[in-house]
């Protein structure tokens, strides 16, 4: 049996499994890094950082980027546009690009 399902709709489902497995980031600032935002997660691993100045968000492959690109299957393109609606929603980040990996630590 196949289960067609619409664009929307895996958008939606998406965002749903991003805010369960990673919408409980906490994010810090350090003073010697004053344009960014680190977001950990509670092994105290950096998952996400943001640069405040450029906009750039680099998200983890190892952590989010490869499990939405496994469970998914869908276009870099669509796995970006998944990620900046998970953003806004989970983290109020509006006008973000969301960039693979380049983490500072």
């Amino acid at each position: 049996m196949d289960i067609q399902v619409n664009k929307d709709q895996l958008y939606r489902v998406a965002i749903k499994w991003l805010k369960q497995h990673y919408g409980n980031l906490t994010p810090n600032k350090y003073n010697n890094f004053s344009n960014k935002v680190f977001y950990l997660n509670s092994d105290h691993e950096l998952v996400m950082e943001h640069n405040e100045k450029n906009g750039f968000i680099f998200i983890s492959y190892k952590h989010i980027w490869s499990k939405v690109e496994s469970i998914f299957h869908l276009s870099q393109d669509d796995e970006r546009l998944i990620l900046k609606g998970w953003l806004k929603e989970t983290y109020n980040l509006d006008n973000v690009t969301p960039v693979m990996g380049g983490l500072t630590y």
